[in-house]
């Protein structure tokens, strides 16, 4: 038997373990990718992004006390929250609607008007008292609002994001030195995963809630002189809430794979045989208009993830629209060294089929990179 026969016979077979090798790369990096995604949510600790985390009246004290004068006595006034509205009005925009109520003491200063400002809502003062009552030895008094809340989220990982959202608080008097703690006595022993001080019928759409917890945050007003303003810590009210993966899966990602396959399909069109290039339609303009077309497919996709998102940093998500840019340009490079005769042995070689095999493990290598470096394992 002759050395061309044996290569012969053998090559259907190396072709067969090549392409089945390809396979396994590609669906070995696509299962870590998904493992990741699976586990993103998982990662988030019940712990506020702002200030100092308190779950009971002991943390909270300890957490203010360094900040307060020791040359006076600083009332503290107990406050709760009962979310029961949140919404995504935009990227930067929550609306929140619920009700805040305060436990006076006896005792407490005639002098020192109750309430709280919403320091982040469109109107601070946006709190409207709808009743008071006695409880033992105290008066709580409950204010209901209805506002817009604006903050800075961070969407680098979306969209498998995670944010926190959280209502801003300090004392409605300017004047007076009055420091605001969560009401614990309000709340089961408090633990971050139960969800407290949420309505169990709020709506969440898109998001799925992690946690709520409080925390405590010392903020300095160095243009300020009010004593109330510089001598007490704001009160932060934190919810943490996860992006469904459902909805970006179907809306951003599914259409990156299907853009993928498309281009992947387009390697079977380019051909080295000048026989059957008439048949597939296998010319220069071709190679242009495909390429043009996707990128154009890709671009539009890539500005609406930004508009949406609204983010001046790059995300996660975009790291597969600069997949497909790169995807799209070596594709049009094989064609193009194909019709010049560039590299002709490499690319010749069993009609392009290390284009086609090596296509896969790097679309799925550059997207593992992409996530481990955003999500982690």
């Amino acid at each position: 038997m002759s050395i061309r026969e044996v290569v012969s016979r053998c090559a259907p077979k190396a072709k067969l373990w090549l392409w089945l090798a390809s396979a396994v790369v590609s669906l070995t990096l696509a299962a870590g990718t998904v493992y990741s995604w699976t586990h993103a949510g998982s990662r988030h600790a019940p712990v506020a992004e702002k200030g100092v985390t308190v779950s009971s009246y002991a943390e909270a004290e300890a957490a203010v006390t360094p900040h307060l004068p020791q040359d006076r006595v600083v009332p503290r006034v107990s406050t709760g929250v009962l979310l029961n509205a949140l919404q995504f009005i935009n990227a930067h925009n929550v609306k929140a609607t619920g009700h805040i109520w305060q436990h006076i003491p006896p005792g407490f200063p005639d002098d020192i008007e109750s309430g709280v400002l919403l320091l982040e809502a469109e109107d601070p003062h946006c709190p409207k008292k709808v009743f008071e009552y006695p409880l033992g030895e105290n008066r709580v008094i409950v204010w209901s609002f209805s506002t817009v809340i604006r903050q800075q989220f961070n969407y680098e990982d979306y969209p498998l994001d995670h944010q926190d959202i959280w209502l801003r608080m300090r004392p409605v008097d300017m004047i007076h030195p009055v420091q605001l703690v969560p009401s614990f006595e309000s709340f089961p022993p408090w633990d971050g995963k139960a969800l407290n001080g949420l309505d169990p019928d709020l709506v969440f759409g898109d998001w799925t809630p992690d946690y709520t917890v409080w925390s405590l945050n010392r903020q300095e007003y160095s243009m300020l002189s009010h004593p109330g303003l510089s001598n007490t810590d704001e009160l932060y009210f934190n919810v943490g809430v996860s992006r469904g993966l459902l909805g970006p899966m179907l809306g951003r990602i599914v259409p990156v794979l299907l853009l993928a396959v498309l281009m992947f399909l387009s390697l079977f069109v380019i051909t080295t045989d000048p026989d059957r290039r008439p048949i597939s339609g296998f010319t220069a303009f071709a190679i242009i208009t495909f390429s043009v077309s996707t990128v154009l497919v890709v671009a539009v996709n890539d500005n609406a993830a930004r508009t949406e998102i609204g983010s001046a940093g790059i995300s996660y998500i975009e790291y597969w629209y600069f997949t497909l840019y790169v995807m799209t340009l070596l594709v049009a490079l094989n064609a193009t060294m194909l019709l010049h005769g560039a590299f002709s042995k490499a690319l010749a070689w069993r009609d392009n089929l290390l284009p086609k095999i090596l296509f896969w493990p790097l679309f799925t290598g550059i997207m593992f990179a992409a996530t481990l470096g955003y999500l982690g394992v």
